[in-house]
């Protein structure tokens, strides 16, 4: 049975939300430069197993965020006094013929961009502050001996806060599963990243037996951000 789990409402409004754009992440005809570059931005289908296929890609605008606050016209305000310009989320999840061993749930993962620095890395400070004061093990009662843990990682771009969270799911038959849930927020020069990773194995106890290939990951993701900056060929401008 596969094991689906939600993120919390305060964070989905942040990483999760209603949005226009293609939903099949292929891109299409008329895109702007700035589009193209946040496709580039996230993890592509060669960065994953084979057992992970495309879920849903979608650009997120300021307005449909703001819409889905429960303060519309703060919220818009504040993500116009950020300077964000345009977002854009894709998930990937597996496929009807999945490798045993490969534990991943879903894969989940956004990027958005701002006209500065300043503003990409307080909207990165609001979405941890969000992260680190959501009572994680209300949302996960239904797990053992829950966890909430922050992985120590450095270098790897200008500011990162990974979250994993971890419990056991009891089974009617047969060993509980080990949940794992990892969070990782990070910003590189404009741009505000978000991975998450949710796992579920019944081979394996070791809460950190993912955590080498979620960084393997995290460090595709972050290349991606960083080439997609330096290929340039877009605006970092309002409005776009």
């Amino acid at each position: 049975m596969r094991f689906v789990l939600r993120l919390g409402a305060a964070l989905a409004a942040l990483t999760v939300v209603g949005a226009c754009g293609s939903g099949d992440g292929s891109g299409g005809d008329g895109e702007s430069p700035l589009e193209q570059a946040l496709r580039r931005m996230v993890l592509q289908p060669d960065d994953l197993p084979s057992g992970l296929v495309l879920g849903d890609a979608t650009f997120t605008t300021n307005e449909s965020l703001a819409a889905a606050s429960a303060a519309p016209e703060a919220r818009g305000a504040e993500l116009e006094g950020w300077g964000r310009i345009l977002g854009y989320e894709i998930t990937y999840q597996p496929g009807g013929e999945v490798p045993a061993e490969l534990p991943v749930q879903g894969i989940n993962v956004s990027a958005s961009l701002y006209t500065t620095e300043e503003g990409a890395s307080t909207s990165f400070a609001d979405s941890v502050k969000v992260a680190e004061e959501t009572d994680w093990a209300a949302n996960y009662a239904g797990l053992r001996e829950f966890q909430q843990e922050t992985i120590n990682i450095s270098g790897l771009a200008d500011e990162l806060v990974w979250l994993q969270l971890s419990g056991y799911q009891p089974a009617t038959e047969g060993p509980d599963a080990l949940v794992t849930d990892d969070l990782i927020f990070f910003r590189v020069a404009g741009e505000r990243g978000f991975l998450r990773v949710l796992a579920r194995s019944t081979r394996t106890g070791d809460r950190q037996h993912y955590q080498s290939t979620v960084e393997g990951w995290l460090r595709s993701l972050i290349q991606n951000v960083t080439d997609a900056l330096a290929k340039g060929g877009f605006e970092m401008e309002e409005g776009e």
